[in-house]
């Protein structure tokens, strides 16, 4: 979906290189079948970004760390982390990445057999969390995103992306700036 547009040579904040070495360990991790340990390094960055005052990248981390800790078929991990990212979205008012995550996570616990942490989220957010929202097209003249980002590794999704200017968005994870081809 089509955010705020941002100046590009402004990009407040930036990850360090050890965090940002951290956070591509981390997707390496995942993307190689080792979801337990991935998350556990994206629980550890979220904290120390949120430390660092970095709450909406926290906020991502921790969400990543919920999926990682599902796939691993690890509940209660998986369900501490998933309270900690919807926390931090309410708090941020992160409008739109609120209710995709609270939708993708609910569906995903439910999909591994931990159907109790679905159902406790599902009873702690469901009145807090807005509805999906409906899909839109990206802007004419944006092209085409590439599915991770360059620097960290991390997803980017189109739908969701903090763009820039007409051919620039912002990795939600590492705040660097990924082209559109």
């Amino acid at each position: 979906m089509f955010r705020r547009m941002r100046n590009a040579a402004f990009q407040p904040n930036p990850l360090a290189p050890a965090q940002i070495q951290a956070l591509s360990r981390a997707n390496q991790l995942l993307a190689g079948g080792k979801p337990l340990q991935a998350a556990a390094q994206f629980t550890q960055l979220a904290d120390q970004l949120l430390a660092s005052n970095h709450p909406r990248r926290a906020a991502n981390l921790h969400a990543q760390a919920a999926h990682a800790f599902a796939d691993g078929q690890d509940g209660p991990n998986a369900l501490a982390q998933a309270r900690l990212a919807l926390n931090l979205f309410l708090q941020y008012q992160m409008v739109r990445r609120t209710p995709v995550f609270f939708a993708n996570i609910t569906r995903k616990l439910t999909d591994k057999g931990m159907k109790n942490a679905a159902e406790t989220l599902e009873k702690e957010y469901g009145g807090r969390v807005g509805p999906v929202p409906a899909p839109t097209a990206a802007p004419a003249g944006h092209g085409r995103l590439p599915t991770n980002c360059a620097k960290c590794g991390a997803p980017v999704h189109a739908d969701d992306a903090d763009w820039v200017d007409d051919v620039t968005v912002e990795c939600v994870y590492c705040g660097s700036l990924i082209r559109a081809e």
